[in-house]
């Protein structure tokens, strides 16, 4: 097998497993939601709490009450958790929850793996436009963060996580695919269409998620380092680069944009010129080693939370039957 073949194996696989786990969780909760608003139902169906990763407002939210208040969200706790999961990831291997774990990050490599099939290439914008709209992440994301984590104090943020529209997020979030209005259709049609063109649109413009843990990652300790003696130039690391970083021109790439994919690792055809590695201790991750870590610190983490019991919400099916009938008509405040 081949050093790109392999890469590609363990990657793939690792996507895969996280994309059938969030199908599935899709699917138990559509039928959790169905069981509790249809009174005929008789069969009872366990909300799974995994899909409180679709809440990142809610999670920064939560985040910021548990930095200010000292108390763990309990509304929507799994959020939390799974968003210092992530944060945990970046800054041990870059953004590698981006390329490995991400749906979003799947989906988008997908569509961009269609558009090549379809157009035997991914478009590139020219540099006076791909720069300005590459920002555009790091500004919603200043957004967020100016009046999350600036404006509103640890009272604001506790009393946020308590209101009816915050323990009704996950349906309200479900509701908008299920009853998606022509505004909401065309724009995520827009965003497949961008993505089929464009390699990671998406990630590369507009997640502040990714931003936020592009932030992250330039902390991390492993990074993608290149040996200059050895290095024969042939530049085939950038120009396997997803991410169209300059990767020959750099010692130790820094940039947020790495999502520690590894493809310019495997593209290197000379031995040990291009590693992802520690600053003076070596120790490189081979695809298999990095599919190892982010697998093993995700399901400990995770782990570790349905133990100390900070997974499950708070929130009980009677309330959410309450709640749900007027959830239209429900204000965060």
């Amino acid at each position: 097998m081949s050093k790109h073949k392999n890469i590609y194996t363990w990657r793939r696989l690792i996507q895969l497993l996280f994309t059938i786990i969030v199908v599935l969780i899709g699917i138990q909760f559509t039928r959790f939601v169905y069981s509790i608003t249809n009174p005929d139902t008789m069969q009872f169906i366990v909300r799974p709490a995994g899909v409180e990763a679709f809440l990142p407002i809610s999670a920064l939210v939560a985040l910021k009450s548990w930095l200010a208040n000292g108390i763990f969200d309990q509304i929507h706790p799994a959020g939390l958790v799974i968003l210092l999961a992530a944060m945990i990831v970046s800054l041990l291997w870059k953004r590698a929850f981006c390329s490995w774990i991400c749906p979003f990050g799947t989906l988008s490599e997908g569509l961009a793996l269609l558009g090549k099939k379809m157009f035997k290439r991914n478009f590139i914008l020219p540099n006076w436009l791909d720069y300005p709209l590459r920002s555009l992440k790091y500004i919603i994301l200043a957004f967020f963060v100016l009046f999350i984590f600036v404006l509103m104090d640890g009272a604001s943020t506790y009393m946020f996580l308590q209101t009816p529209y915050n323990m009704v997020a996950d349906i309200k979030m479900l509701d908008f695919f299920r009853k998606m209005t022509w505004v909401g259709f065309s724009v995520v049609i827009g965003l497949m269409l961008l993505s089929i063109l464009i390699e990671h649109f998406w990630c590369r413009y507009l997640c502040p998620y990714g931003a936020l843990l592009g932030l992250l990652g330039m902390l991390s300790p492993w990074k993608i380092r290149r040996e200059s003696l050895s290095c024969i130039s042939c530049e085939r690391c950038s120009i396997s680069c997803p991410n169209r970083i300059k990767v020959d021109k750099a010692l130790t790439v820094w940039s947020p944009e790495c999502t520690g994919c590894l493809d310019c690792v495997e593209q290197c055809p000379v031995n040990n010129t291009l590693r992802f590695d520690l600053p003076k201790t070596t120790f490189p991750l081979s695809p298999r080693m990095l599919a190892l870590g982010v697998v093993v610190v995700w399901i400990a983490l995770v782990g570790v939370a349905k133990l100390t019991g900070y997974w499950e919400t708070s929130i009980s099916t009677e309330m959410y039957k309450m709640l749900i009938p007027s959830m239209d008509q429900l204000n965060h405040f």
